[in-house]
């Protein structure tokens, strides 16, 4: 997610004068991308969230906060993962080379942990 998603989105924001000095890409492979996102599920009642793996729930498919049931969102459905990510690949993957020829571009490997994925950013961005 984010934005410009296409060159043609950052080109107008380079004719609109919009003057960007860095540009971070978060690289995570689309295996990864996947489990992740197709592991995640929230409460249909509160909203509280929760991870298969990495904050399930006390009781499967059971809310901690409410009780309430817990599903897993479309958009987090596998086969809707993989059409976002073929998207990706298709319309936004290519600003990695417009924003590199710029010289703003920083590649961040994204980690497990999100601090250490946070440091990482964070010192991109000193450089």
């Amino acid at each position: 997610d984010g934005f410009p998603r296409t060159i043609p989105q950052a080109e107008a924001l380079d004719a609109m004068g919009v003057v960007i000095d860095r540009v971070i890409d978060i690289e995570v492979p689309d295996e990864k991308i996947a489990a992740r996102m197709s592991g995640r599920r929230v409460c249909k009642d509160c909203g509280s969230s929760y991870h298969l793996e990495y904050k399930a729930p006390k009781a499967e498919g059971v809310c901690d906060a409410c009780d309430g049931e817990l599903i897993q969102r479309k958009d987090d459905a596998p086969e809707t993962v993989l059409d976002r990510l073929a998207v990706y690949h298709k319309q936004t993957e290519p600003l990695k080379d417009f924003y590199s020829k710029k010289g703003i571009l920083r590649i961040v490997e994204g980690q497990e942990e999100i601090a250490d994925t946070s440091a990482l950013t964070l010192k991109a961005l000193e450089d």
